[in-house]
């Protein structure tokens, strides 16, 4: 038998028993962080340092410790909370200041943990469900539901409801998108593992790491999902 560890920012840590043919016997995460049948359990499930234990056999044995697969400083939550916002019924954001232009937010959906923003010195984001939301480095959040193209959408320019263009690439096998406005066109940002932001002062553009990209124009009650134009 063999444990796959995995740390993750977006839903804290796991860990899957596997048999010899690498098929998974059980698993333990945020949801069932104990498997006591099986000698699993994991310490901190949704800390920056989760422990995973293991042992063999029941009663006192004692239980081996192994650290997790460390995070980068980026995908580590730290901060004070600062205030908890309420979505929906079953969504809720808190929000924390790490410092001075640096806030981070969790997300999480029936009480579970959905998804991680970190805002340091630049806008982030997340895209779960239908609902993208938008994290500034001063603490301010901007969410919309909708108006966003389907996952690894082709390649090529988007027409926004506003008339910005959104440039579509893939560079090295990671999306990137460039925006273009009545303010020119801003550099290209790519989305390597994390959704990313590009934006002026009318419009906001998330690029997830699958493609995906979600659009918000302030003054606009209805939003739109952009408009494929071409290569």
């Amino acid at each position: 038998m063999k444990v796959r560890l995995v740390s993750s920012a977006d839903s804290g840590a796991s860990a899957t028993l596997l048999d010899s043919r690498g098929r998974a016997v059980q698993t333990v995460n945020q949801s069932r962080p104990t498997d006591l049948a099986d000698g699993l359990r994991i310490t901190g499930v949704l800390t920056a340092k989760p422990v995973f234990g293991q042992r063999s056999q029941g009663g006192p044995t004692p239980w081996r410790s192994t650290a997790f697969p460390a995070l980068s400083a980026d995908c580590t939550a730290h901060g004070t909370l600062a205030r908890t916002l309420r979505l929906d019924a079953r969504t809720t954001v808190q929000i924390f200041k790490v410092s001075a232009g640096h806030y981070q937010a969790r997300v999480f959906q029936d009480g579970r943990l959905v998804r991680f923003i970190d805002a340091n010195s630049r806008a982030g984001a997340a895209l779960f469900g239908d609902r993208t939301l938008v994290l500034d480095p001063v603490g301010g959040t901007v969410g919309w539901r909708g108006a966003e193209t389907a996952v690894s959408p082709r390649l090529g320019r988007y027409k926004l409801a506003n008339g910005a263009i959104v440039k579509l690439v893939k560079r090295d096998g990671v999306y990137g998108a460039q925006l273009t406005t009545a303010h020119g066109t801003f550099s290209t940002v790519y989305a390597k593992g994390r959704p990313v932001v590009a934006q002026d002062n009318v419009t906001l553009v998330v690029l997830g790491a699958d493609g995906t990209l979600s659009n918000h124009i302030y003054g606009k009650t209805v939003q739109k999902a952009p408009v494929y134009l071409g290569a």
